[in-house]
């Protein structure tokens, strides 16, 4: 039995998130692909020093490694986020995946510095970030009610990795040399293709624009039917079908109920996951006004003319059932022009630059590309200092990396936690949660900034711990409430725009960072400087957000004065 649409009526194709069933296997495959991924990043400053000695480079030389690897990871976002809404999650997570094997592979090899910078920063750098951006994608798409939550376990893998590889890092380094990490790494990574392949596309149900409510073509949804995003009419993550799958979905198109359109509004739909306004936010989204006031219209990725399928007349789809390969074959046509400039449309509307003239943007932008300044270059060399300035032999060091590792850990489940909830703070300063929230994150980046410039100051195993306890717990908040405070700041419908944006500020920020840490490291002959130079950076990065307050405020009183 049929439903049978007016003519023209358009809807909207609704990916409903379960909440919980296998969205919790999901969550698992992202977790570990995050104790990988992040967990060769951090981990990374254990194999600096032997790779100094073995191409007999400087500091400023080897921090090109990181900064790459983290430059192209975060830059290639963009790119990444339009990979996944034209092919899917699980295809750009595979790929990813993969290309990180062949940069592993490539480094065991290596015999050249500028070897390593090409494997690991370039090569692995564009495989973590097509891994990076589904694996974030996909826990958005199975969670809304319970989305900061399973985030949050989601990116813990992130620390779990650091202080997991860390002590493995060194102990195979030791007894086996450098190379050995990367065949373990050549392993590790090659499970990442086991998890990702977990990352199942959730079906799509139709809703209409004008009541709201789904009204789905058929009273039971089949397998190839035109309400699952599986249709290759409908969607933009599949590639030109054979004849043999033409003709298997030609059959669902025969349940249609036939009225008269024109074939050609074919090319007009847009199902990618990237199209939702709300995929990159990490927070309980539930708990969004936006989003409490109209769900279906940020949990829609598009929008297609019902007319251009369900009213065909009964002379096309006779044309379709008697010879299907050559009718699908013209609108598949069709539909791989438009699809062929899904990538083009996504990277557009993710890096539209009018939200730069948003002075409130700008100032959080430019705080996060100081941050990723300062954010990688105390963990890369952390080892190293712990060996050279305070005279720690490999096992510490590893061992304080590890520290950092578990405090960050525990700071993303706390700041997670305490980010969308009232504080209890006396006369009522904590009752505002957006407030709460941005407070946070400023004074624990201002926090971060003055522990890293003072660094100098902890100058045994204890007290090198203890900082990087600190500076793990308190830098968390970086991660964890970046994308919640955007959405506070600027709203729902720009958080894709200013994510995309700030995924490049935090890029350039990442590869400048380390290079200049290094540098300041070898003509100072003491790491202290890298450090102070990273601490600054945060301090400052931190200070400056304190501005926007007031920037709202201005904005507010101009609002009322219009309006007066």
């Amino acid at each position: 039995m049929t439903a049978t649409p007016s003519a023209g009526k358009t809807t909207r194709l609704v990916p409903i998130p379960p909440d919980g069933g296998w969205g919790w296997v999901v969550v698992m495959g992202t977790f570990f692909i995050h104790v990988v991924a992040d967990g060769f990043v951090y981990s990374f400053g254990v194999l600096v020093d032997e790779l100094m000695r073995e191409f007999e480079s400087d500091n400023t030389i080897t921090a090109t490694i990181l900064s790459l690897l983290t430059g192209f990871t975060l830059g290639s976002g963009p790119l990444a986020s339009a990979v996944c809404n034209k092919y899917g999650c699980r295809v750009t997570a595979i790929t990813g995946a993969t290309i990180a094997i062949v940069g592993c592979t490539s480094s065991y090899f290596a015999s050249k510095m500028w070897h390593i910078i090409l494997s690991v920063g370039v090569i692995m750098g564009i495989g973590s970030g097509l891994m990076y951006c589904p694996a974030i994608v996909i826990v958005t798409m199975y969670f809304e009610k319970r989305r900061s939550f399973a985030t949050g376990i989601a990116v813990t893998g992130a620390g779990v990795g650091t202080m997991v590889f860390s002590p493995i890092n060194d102990y195979v380094m030791s007894h086996y040399g450098w190379r050995a990490v990367f065949l373990l790494f050549i392993g590790v990574f090659s499970l990442c293709v086991v998890c990702a392949s977990l990352f199942r596309p959730l079906p799509f149900q139709e809703v209409s624009e004008e009541k709201g409510k789904e009204e789905p073509f058929t009273e039971k949804m089949e397998p190839n039917s035109v309400s699952e995003v599986t249709s290759p009419l409908l969607t933009s993550d599949k590639p030109r079908r054979s004849s043999c799958d033409v003709q298997a979905d030609s059959k669902s198109l025969t349940m249609l109920t036939p009225a008269k359109a024109d074939s050609e509004n074919v090319g007009e739909r847009d199902v990618g996951y990237l199209n939702r306004k709300d995929i990159f936010y990490t927070g309980a989204i539930t708990d969004v006004r936006e989003f409490r006031e109209d769900p279906d219209k940020y949990r829609s990725t598009g929008s297609l003319r019902r007319s251009t399928i369900s009213t065909m007349s009964s002379e096309i789809l006779q044309a379709i059932r008697e010879s299907p390969d050559e009718v699908f074959e013209d609108i598949l046509e069709d539909t791989d022009n438009v699809e062929g400039s899904d990538v083009r449309k996504t990277m557009s509307n993710m890096l539209f630059l009018t939200l730069l003239f948003d002075p409130i943007f700008l100032i959080f932008a430019i705080s996060n590309m100081l941050s990723s300044v300062g954010f990688n270059s105390p963990m890369y060399f952390l080892p190293l200092h712990a060996q050279k300035g305070v005279g720690l032999d490999s096992a510490h060091s590893s061992a304080v990396l590890s520290v950092f590792g578990l405090s960050n850990t525990i700071g993303r489940i706390v700041y997670g936690i305490i980010a969308d909830h009232e504080l209890p703070i006396p006369y009522g300063w904590g009752s505002n949660v957006t407030r709460n929230r941005l407070w946070m994150y400023n004074i624990s980046l201002s926090i971060c900034g003055l522990l890293t410039a003072f660094c100098f100051l902890f100058t045994s195993f204890l007290s090198l711990s203890l900082y990087a306890a600190l500076h793990g717990l308190f830098l968390s908040a970086y991660i964890c409430l970046a994308s919640v405070i955007l959405v506070d700041l600027l709203g729902l419908d720009k958080l894709t725009n200013a994510f995309g944006l700030l995924l490049l500020w935090q890029g350039v920020g990442t590869v400048a960072g380390p290079p200049i840490a290094g540098y300041l490291a070898d003509i100072s002959g003491s790491y202290n400087w890298s450090f102070v130079f990273s601490g600054i950076n945060l301090l400052v990065s931190g200070l400056m957000m304190f501005y926007i307050p007031y920037i709202q405020k201005k904005e507010n009183f101009a609002r009322s004065s219009l309006s007066m």
